[in-house]
């Protein structure tokens, strides 16, 4: 007799395999119809969800757009979206930290993404004029490749923006520091790469004035034969190759498809203080978020308090005929997934619509009238270009599926200390 009833548990096992996958579709099933049945309530439930879902894609895509807008600005100005530079030159900048660059341009000019590359020189040296000298950082650029995308050459405020050898850009302060105009010689003394003096003399093309002190009293531009050949640097060698993007978020992705032995640096290891107020900003916008979805799971918590009470009797039915009250409250569960699908559902695709329409013509910026002359210096643009961030879907469906399990394992506890007999008795 116990070889049969060995032999019976697996054919009894299978038996039971169907029915519990039937039960649980069927209590799939009734938590779905559970939502409709009062449907003014369960709609004005997902459309909190769902205007939560919206707000935070849409404040985050607004927001990650002013940040581009912010970046690209910050690359115009000097360095780019992207640099190669000699691995010791970004912690120790001497001129002797030079390499060539001929393999890096060439590999840049051809991935995808990249819109203008260039090399540059860069030292430290004493610039005088007459008798006055103050100590500048000069840069040699490539002025017929930067000129399609600095910015400085739009902070032109005299003179123009330089086209040739021979020729220099200075800061608005520097020049009132050397009392130098527009034709005016400026003479250049560093230490070249094999520690002789690197001297050069160039005519000021043109003064800028970037609105930054530190960039108007120190920043001098010339063309980077002049530097190379001031330095003592051969005609394939340079300090830095800078890169601008298509966009700024195409940092990363370049660096990967970038095969260099020099060090990559992305704009975010470039202009840190902006990293770190993108990062900030980026939390402060989750914790707001945040504080909204605790509002909302409050409210979903006292629709299911009501739920629980208007279907007392019925959860008493439930009681009566067998069911246990944990499968009780999974049911609830099911329900709050439900609604939280639909709504994160409904809150996406609005967001991703909106964004999606807005995100080519970009959302105007308004600017007083006063302050046109103040923008423009700054190189500011006037619009927004939003763009659909997937971690702010991920982070406002994490916060609503959480949440709402929770506001609905809480009036389900209630369903432990529910009796039959007295639940029959309530009047719904």
């Amino acid at each position: 007799m116990s070889k049969t009833i060995v032999a019976d548990q697996p054919t009894a096992q299978l038996e039971h395999r169907p029915f519990l996958d039937h039960f649980t579709w069927t209590l799939i099933a009734v938590s779905w119809r559970n939502l409709w049945r009062n449907r003014r309530r369960t709609w004005i439930t997902i459309s909190s969800i769902a205007f939560a879902v919206w707000f935070l894609i849409f404040a985050r895509g607004m927001q990650e757009g002013s940040f581009d807008v912010m970046i690209d600005n910050g690359a115009k100005l000097l360095p780019g979206h992207y640099q190669v530079q000699h691995v010791d030159y970004q912690d120790d900048p001497r001129v002797e930290n030079s390499f060539d660059v001929t393999d890096d341009l060439r590999i840049l000019s051809g991935l995808p993404g990249v819109r203008h590359v260039s090399a540059r020189g860069q030292g430290f040296a004493l610039v005088s004029a007459e008798e006055r000298s103050y100590g500048a950082q000069i840069i040699g650029v490539d002025f017929k490749v930067e000129s399609q995308w600095s910015g400085l050459k739009d902070m032109v405020t005299v003179g123009r923006y330089p086209t040739q050898t021979g020729e220099a850009m200075i800061g608005a302060t520097l020049a009132r520091n050397l009392g130098l105009a527009v034709g005016g010689e400026l003479v250049i003394l560093g230490t070249s790469k094999e520690g002789g003096i690197a001297a050069l003399a160039a005519t000021v093309a043109g003064i800028y004035d970037s609105a930054q002190p530190e960039l108007n009293r120190t920043l001098v531009k010339v063309h980077i034969d002049d530097f190379r050949e001031a330095w003592n640097l051969s005609p394939s060698e340079g300090h830095a190759v800078v890169a601008m993007l298509d966009r700024a978020s195409l940092g990363d992705s370049v660096a990967l498809k970038h095969d260099s032995k020099h060090r990559k640096l992305p704009w975010q290891e470039l202009m840190r203080d902006t990293e770190q107020m993108r990062e900030m900003k980026a939390v402060g916008t989750e914790v707001m978020f945040l504080v909204i979805a605790i509002i909302i799971g409050f409210s979903v918590v006292n629709t299911f308090m009501m739920v629980v009470f208007e279907r007392t009797a019925e959860f008493g039915v439930l009681t009566a005929i067998g069911m246990r009250s944990g499968l009780i409250r999974v049911q609830l569960q099911l329900e709050a997934f439900f609604m939280a699908a639909v709504g994160v559902f409904i809150g996406f695709m609005i967001g991703y619509a909106v964004i999606t329409a807005i995100g080519d013509t970009g959302v105007p910026i308004p600017i007083p009238e006063d302050m046109d002359g103040f923008t423009a210096r700054l190189n500011m643009a006037d619009r927004l270009f939003p763009t659909f961030q997937w971690s702010a879907l991920q982070t406002g469906a994490a916060i609503m599926f959480i949440g709402l399990q929770l506001a609905a394992y809480v009036p389900g506890l209630r369903l432990k200390k529910l009796r039959p007999v007295e639940a029959l008795r309530q009047e719904t």
